[in-house]
This record gives C-alpha cells, sequence and structure tokens, in this order.
C-alpha cells in the first residue's frame, strides 16, 4: 500500500515497538486519541490490526458539532461490541465539571497564540500514558518542524522528539525511563491521500460532516481555522460565542479599550485580533488565569 513502502506495515510497527511497556505503564496499553476525524479513524483501525492492548478516549469539547457528539457515540457502541473500552472524558477546571463557555469568562478569548482551549480541554487529562495520536506531518509546516514519529512530553512545554532513525529503539528504552507522557505518532508521515485510501481500503465509516463538506473535524470556532466564515454558517454556536463574550466585557473593565458589548470583542476575535492597539494588549492581563493549566 502506498507505492514501494508499505506504510501500513510502518505505522503498525511504530506502535508494535513500545507496546510491552505501555502495558507495563498502565495495564490498559495504550491510549488511543479519537477527535472524531479521519486521522482518527485510521489511528484507531492501526492499534486494531497491531493487536496491542488498548483504550480509545475522546475529550468532549463541548464546542463540538452535534454530528460528531452523534458519531462519537455510534463509535463507542461499534468498539466496545469488539471489546474495546471506549472512555468519553468531560472537561474539568480546579477539579470542577466545566464548559468551554464557562471558562471563556475566566480565561479570555482563545486566540492562536494563546490557545488555553486546547491545554484545559483536550491535554489536560490522561498525563503518564502512552498516548496514540493522528497527528501528521502535511497538516502544516510547524507540524513537520515539531514533531515526530515518537515524543516524550514531561510538560505541555518540555517534548523530547524521535525520529525513526536506526537508533530510535535503543533511545526508546531509555528515553522511557522519565515520567510522562509518550507519544506515538503513527501516521505522522502520511498525506492526505493516503489517509482516504486506507478508509476506502478498510471501509471505514466516517464522520457525516465529511460528506456534508467539511475538510476538518474539530471544535467549531476554532481560532486556527477560518472562524468567521464557519460561525455565520453556524448560527447557533455564535449566539453562545456572544453570549461569552459579553460576560467577558461585564466581569472585566474592557470598554476603555475599545469593547463595549459581546459583538464588539467577537468582531475583534473573528478578524484574528487584527488591529490591536498597543493598549489592547491589556486583554490578557485582565485574565491572568489565562496561564493556568489544572
Amino acid at each position: 500500500m502506498f507505492g514501494e513502502i508499505d506504510k501500513v506495515q510502518v505505522a503498525i510497527e511504530r506502535i508494535r515497538v513500545l507496546a510491552d511497556r505501555a502495558v507495563q505503564n498502565d495495564p490498559k496499553g495504550f491510549a488511543v486519541c479519537d477527535s472524531g476525524g479521519k486521522d482518527s479513524n485510521v489511528i484507531k483501525e492501526l492499534a486494531y490490526l497491531s493487536g496491542v492492548p488498548f483504550e480509545i478516549i475522546h475529550n468532549h469539547t463541548t464546542v463540538d458539532y452535534p454530528e460528531t457528539v452523534y458519531y462519537v457515540r455510534r463509535e463507542k457502541k461499534r468498539w466496545e461490541e469488539l471489546g474495546i473500552s471506549y472512555v468519553i472524558s468531560y472537561p474539568t477546571y480546579k477539579g470542577k465539571r466545566t464548559s468551554f463557555w464557562e471558562l471563556i469568562p475566566l480565561k479570555g478569548p482563545p486566540l492562536r497564540h494563546r490557545r488555553w482551549c486546547c491545554d484545559v480541554l483536550k491535554e489536560s487529562q490522561n498525563y503518564n500514558r502512552y498516548m496514540i495520536t493522528g497527528v501528521r506531518w502535511e497538516e502544516s509546516a510547524r507540524r513537520k518542524k515539531n514533531r515526530a514519529p515518537y515524543e516524550i512530553q514531561r510538560t505541555t512545554k518540555d517534548r523530547i522528539k524521535l525520529q525513526n532513525d536506526n537508533d530510535v529503539n535503543r533511545k526508546l528504552t531509555e528515553i522511557c525511563q522519565l515520567r510522562g507522557k509518550v507519544i506515538v505518532n503513527p501516521i505522522v508521515d502520511w498525506t492526505t491521500a493516503e489517509v482516504w485510501e486506507f478508509i476506502e481500503r478498510y471501509h471505514v465509516v466516517t464522520n457525516p460532516l465529511y460528506q456534508k463538506g467539511h475538510k476538518r473535524i474539530g471544535c467549531v470556532g476554532c481560532p486556527m481555522s477560518d472562524n468567521k466564515f464557519e460561525l455565520e454558517k453556524s448560527p447557533e454556536f455564535k449566539r453562545m460565542y456572544l453570549n461569552a463574550f459579553q460576560k467577558c466585557v461585564e466581569s472585566k473593565p474592557l470598554s476603555r479599550y475599545g469593547w463595549r458589548t459581546g459583538q464588539d470583542l467577537y468582531d475583534w476575535w473573528v478578524n484574528g485580533g487584527r488591529g490591536m492597539d498597543p493598549d489592547q494588549l491589556c486583554l490578557f492581563d485582565l485574565f491572568p488565569e489565562g496561564d493556568d493549566e489544572e
């Protein structure tokens, strides 16, 4: 498959290399991350084909499309019928159940360079686990520079990257003694075309949003996407953002910096924070909890 190099087998071997250590670390084995998107579809199937112990974990961000929520529920049922544990994890903050909408007034609008939402809603749990993710280099130049087939993450800012070189087994043996999140990215070098080829060949049922023309599956209004266009097509989510931003304006002294209503803050936000003058940099000082990683 995929030409001279059988990338499916390479991906399977990347998983199997750490299978014993994953079980030693946790009897459940690997934690396979499922976002509800196509790359997650592939890594779930690869883990199953690998024959290694694993469970599937989906982080319910509270800002997913309804189609994704229902699709994940169907996937949970399907995998559990195959004998695979499927856990839907709900966000917590400072020990209490929360939601993205409750956090915005506390932490401020999520921005491209200040995405507290990923830390709290997706990456704050399952620490000290051996994780399998669907990260791929093709998705961005930044990922090709900063991500690798194997990674050791001891903190959110401390990541050790290991490429697939001839010495990788020795490096893994040495470095996996460290406490932290061990990340396996088995399809890191796959193209989007190869992902879809795998899905077609193995008859994988994907999120129905793809059939509706969506190119990405993720949080509605993510600042890393064209959120202005996306939210114009999703009026219910736009309304929830406006309500949350209005609470920001009401709870913080933002009017003197140009944001008098939630709509003002929303308009600035969906334009990527463009036009921020020096005084508006105070926005980040007004949300001191924005850097908490609890």
